[in-house]
């Protein structure tokens, strides 16, 4: 049995299952279809490498201990009942983790605090000059390093990303709107929000909705309308052998 005959009958909507896969794969860092604790030890390298950290850096040690807490409480969230301690976290539990997590959730204020510094631990990844402030080059270059996004690709979607995500400029993206924006992520039920950008846009498979008609956003940062942009199929994050 697939995925989607797993899950059809879930709170989940569909694009909010492809977007939850998504964010699977950009934990499961070997690709194997396992979240495990070598995967955390790749993440953690990553995120030096990518934003120039020192390991002992204050900004170093604080999204460790994030990315620590997350995996620990994720795994003691599937082991359920089980009197053995889980050591690995398939799809499908992640999925079932997220369904039980989402109903009821309004915006990021009703996630655990164990959630809550995940979307603040990545926005400090993004801002790579420290001004509390991602801008559309430092987009561009999260898209490009940590989703392997296509060059090219990665600009022209962090061009509709910022427009999107800033009202056409009217706002900064700031923490506070970041925040809001990564709950939207998780908790847009179609591809019409801001969230579908925060790993660059992708397409949805469902025919009946297309990226490219005119749509009101569901958590935009203003009441005002958007016009949705043709979405672009992301490739599965590339994976590299563990060090």
């Amino acid at each position: 049995m697939g995925l989607q005959e797993e899950t059809r009958k879930m709170f989940l909507s569909q694009f909010q299952i492809e977007k939850l896969e998504y964010y699977f794969n950009f934990f499961d860092a070997d690709g194997n279809g396992k979240l495990e604790m070598r995967d955390l030890d790749f993440i953690k390298k990553r995120i030096l490498n990518f934003t120039g950290w020192a390991e002992d850096s204050q900004q170093a040690m604080k999204s460790a201990e994030v990315h620590e807490a997350f995996f620990e409480v994720l795994f003691e969230r599937v082991e359920g009942d089980s009197s053995q301690p889980k050591h690995e976290v398939s799809l499908t539990e992640w999925i079932n983790m997220w369904e039980k997590l989402l109903p009821g959730t309004m915006g990021m204020q009703n996630f655990p605090v164990w959630m809550r510094l995940l979307p603040e631990t990545l926005f400090r990844i993004i801002d790579r000059n420290g001004d509390n402030e991602i801008d559309e080059d430092e987009l561009c270059v999260f898209y490009e390093k940590m989703c392997d996004v296509d060059p090219a690709e990665a600009k022209s979607q962090a061009k509709k990303a910022i427009d999107q995500m800033t009202d056409n400029g009217m706002y900064p993206l700031d923490a506070t709107s970041y925040e809001q924006i990564f709950a939207n992520f998780l908790i847009g039920r179609t591809p019409f929000g801001p969230g579908r950008f925060i790993f660059a846009c992708f397409s949805h498979k469902d025919p009946q909705f297309q990226l490219i008609t005119p749509i009101m956003d569901e958590m935009a940062p203003s009441s005002r309308g958007r016009r949705g942009s043709k979405g672009v199929e992301l490739p599965r994050p590339k994976r590299q052998a563990l060090q």
